[in-house]
């Protein structure tokens, strides 16, 4: 088994997940290198350099920090299909959508607004349980409404998004879209799901912590 690589990456540090799949395959979750960090090619650079290509661009959600980065990969791997859950695919069409702009706000990054806007739109809605190249979409909302977590369950491996971060932390809710009572019942589920000790590739901070059921 050959793990996911974790670069970080945008204005906001965002740990970009690099999945392999066989066959030099890959996806990447949560882009988010850009011009305004002054990385936009970090990410195709390291695909190029590993002979890698991009089969799908992965959102855990739609905030600003976690896809400035789609239209650098989409513009070197135009195939690559743009996925998101369904509850928040009108985020992401033609961005950034109510949420998005709400959040830019909230942040009083409105000067950001013409990087978001340049993204392309998503191109699959996801759906919670569906098998995405071997792992689970696991919808957890609360953080966003189309909040997910990806699951590998033969490789004992979860990619979190801003769901949930290490030593118990998890996605804040006071921003729009957000709800705490949906977090919980969300974490709730993952106790119930990941099992003790599973590696989790979180959106924010040390690239991977082992999970406990805090």
């Amino acid at each position: 088994m050959t793990r996911p690589h974790v670069i970080r990456t945008g204005i906001l540090d965002v740990n970009t997940v690099i999945v392999p799949l066989d066959d030099k395959k890959c996806f990447v979750v949560d882009p988010a290198a850009c011009a305004l960090r002054g990385d936009e090619s970090k990410i195709v650079d390291y695909l190029r350099a590993q002979n890698l290509d991009c089969l799908a661009i992965v959102l855990t959600h739609s905030h600003f920090d976690h896809i400035m980065g789609i239209a650098p990969v989409k513009n070197a791997f135009p195939n690559a299909q743009i996925a998101i859950h369904e509850a928040e695919f009108s985020e992401l069409t033609n961005p950034p959508g109510p949420m998005g702009r709400a959040v830019l706000s909230f942040f009083g990054m409105q000067d950001f607004l013409r990087e978001v806007s340049n993204q392309p739109s998503a191109e699959r809605a996801l759906k919670d349980g569906e098998d995405f190249f071997g792992w689970k979409v696991i919808h957890t909302p609360g953080h966003t409404p189309g909040s997910i977590c990806l699951y590998n369950q033969n490789d004992g491996l979860l990619i979190s998004g801003d769901t949930i971060f290490e030593r118990g932390g998890y996605g804040r809710t006071d921003m729009a879209g957000g709800n705490e009572a949906q977090l919980l019942l969300s974490l709730e589920l993952l106790r119930k799901t990941i099992p003790e000790g599973t590696p989790v590739y979180q959106g924010h901070g040390a690239p991977c912590f082992s999970y406990s059921r805090f």
